[in-house]
């Protein structure tokens, strides 16, 4: 099945998810398995430091993706939120985690030495989530750029064609957004 019929399958099917067939949503899970696990391993190497594996992370994705309304509008908006779903898991994770640090229950300890416990990598993950939360508040189009890419695993022709615009304005926002993420996360 080439690409064009496998994109037109699964707008198919979350049309017929959306009309209330249960077999679709379930056939719509068969196809896509793949490519969620892709973007689940994708994610993971935008966090380094997550103790969850590729498979872990795929099927939290799916399970917020299961639970949520389906309103998708097409094949391409669904591998956005599954984008976003994956996201979501590893910075949940490492606010948990950080949190368990913080007290979450144990002994209390003195800030130095909770300091040198906390996980660089969880906290990074919370930073970047942070900065692109605020990046979304102001220039939506290029959040998006950055979670479909780096989290996504988007190439620049699909974030161009997911997002409708050209493949140089791609480049722009990711240059712009990398740059505004940077000065936010140094800070």
């Amino acid at each position: 099945m080439n690409e064009r019929s496998q994109d037109h399958e699964i707008n198919r099917l979350i049309d017929g998810w959306r009309s209330g067939d249960e077999s679709a949503r379930q056939a719509l899970v068969t196809r896509v398995y793949a490519n969620v696990r892709a973007i689940a391993a994708q994610s993971l190497r935008a966090a380094p430091g997550a103790t969850f594996n590729t498979t872990e992370v795929a099927h939290e994705a799916l399970l917020r993706l299961l639970g949520a309304d389906p309103n998708w509008v097409d094949h391409r908006h669904f591998f956005h939120v599954a984008a976003q779903a994956t996201r979501q898991v590893l910075v949940e994770a490492s606010r948990r985690r950080l949190a368990d640090k913080r007290g979450g229950g144990c002994a209390h300890l003195e800030l130095g030495a909770a300091i040198e416990v906390a996980n660089e990598d969880d906290l990074q993950l919370v930073r970047i989530d942070e900065a692109l939360q605020d990046l979304a508040n102001t220039d939506p189009r290029r959040a998006k750029t950055v979670e479909l890419v780096y989290f996504g695993g988007f190439s620049r022709a699909e974030v161009a064609a997911a997002l409708d615009v050209s493949e140089g304005t791609v480049d722009r926002d990711l240059r712009l957004a990398r740059a505004w993420l940077r000065s936010l996360i140094a800070t």
